[in-house]
């Protein structure tokens, strides 16, 4: 790839993850989809954390992971979001400047609050998130900081990001400024919930934005309406796109100008919580894409990171 200042500037919501475990009697009680996200109130996360004991907590969210790792690994990396001036937003960006990833916003004071998550891990590894956005909702035009994007390989974004109008209008500004000056734009679609919400446009964007898509197995069938996985692919593949899916167990499949290279997992020994494991397989896979691998290879780079992560609590090393 060209040479620019910045490997990748992510855009995402601004979250800090708060670990926890849980049996699955405590899902169905509480009315929660296992293995999906769901949205809440401030008085929605303030109940459910009196209800724990608390594993770890962590500065999170997709991309913020995702460009966390990128860094770890020599990538010049920055992050553009929205935090409160408050413990927790502090906290954020501390914990980002510690890894090296330059925060491409302010704090703001505000009636919301630094926003977090409830990662709750089942038996299985599974997990289930009830998030409160808080201020990062408001992430507007305003807040997105075109010289980082201008100086940056690749643009990486979330489809958590569409619960936001205003949101929603500071990604297009994005894509303008990305697409005028020469850089990549990769896009996760998230969450099968996200996608059912979003379908239509995430296509859109999908067909007319991005070079790199990140998805899995399930978010391919619900993208396309689908359920058998080869006949998705066929659709897809009719677009120039990078897309790569992540298939659990099964590896990672990576499609490339109709090329499909199939990526063998690794062997797991202790399999722990599986938070954050697609945000880790993209760190890997765009890592070795500005470094100019080969695609087989930026797919292995992925797995191999990603294999590494679910073996822990919580999305960082």
């Amino acid at each position: 790839m060209v040479n620019k200042e910045f490997g990748i500037t992510g855009i995402g919501n601004s979250i800090v993850d708060i670990i926890v475990q849980v049996e699955d009697d405590f899902l169905l009680e509480n009315d929660l989809r296992k293995g999906m996200m769901s949205l809440v109130d401030l008085d929605g996360i303030q109940n459910l954390e009196k209800k724990f004991k608390i594993e770890t907590t962590v500065s999170g969210g997709s991309v913020a992971n995702s460009i966390v790792c990128m860094s770890q690994n020599e990538i010049n990396s920055a992050f553009i979001g929205k935090v409160a001036d408050d413990d927790l937003g502090s906290a954020f960006i501390n914990g980002l400047n510690k890894e090296g990833v330059q925060f491409g916003s302010s704090q703001f004071s505000d009636t919301e609050k630094t926003g977090r998550c409830i990662v709750m891990v089942s038996k299985d590894a599974q997990r289930t998130m009830s998030t409160y956005l808080g201020i990062s909702q408001k992430l507007n035009e305003k807040d997105i900081n075109e010289d980082l994007i201008k100086n940056s390989n690749i643009l990486y974004l979330e489809g958590y990001l569409w619960d936001l109008d205003d949101a929603q209008s500071a990604i297009r500004k994005s894509i303008s400024i990305a697409k005028e000056n020469g850089t990549k734009i990769a896009f996760s679609v998230s969450d099968v919930f996200c996608i059912e919400r979003f379908r239509e446009s995430f296509l859109e964007i999908i067909k007319n934005d991005c070079d790199i898509v990140f998805a899995n197995e399930e978010e391919i069938k619900a993208l396309t309406g689908g359920s058998n996985i080869d006949e998705d692919l066929n659709t897809l593949m009719k677009e120039d796109k990078i897309l790569a899916i992540t298939k659990g167990e099964q590896g990672a499949l990576i499609i490339s100008q109709n090329n499909k290279y199939e990526i063998s997992s690794e062997k797991i020994d202790n399999l722990v919580d599986t938070t954050g494991a697609g945000d880790i397989f993209a760190a890997g896979f765009l890592e070795y894409l500005i470094k100019d691998h080969e695609i087989q290879e930026c797919g292995k780079r992925g797995i191999q990171l990603a294999s590494k992560i679910i073996q822990q609590y919580g999305a960082r090393f």
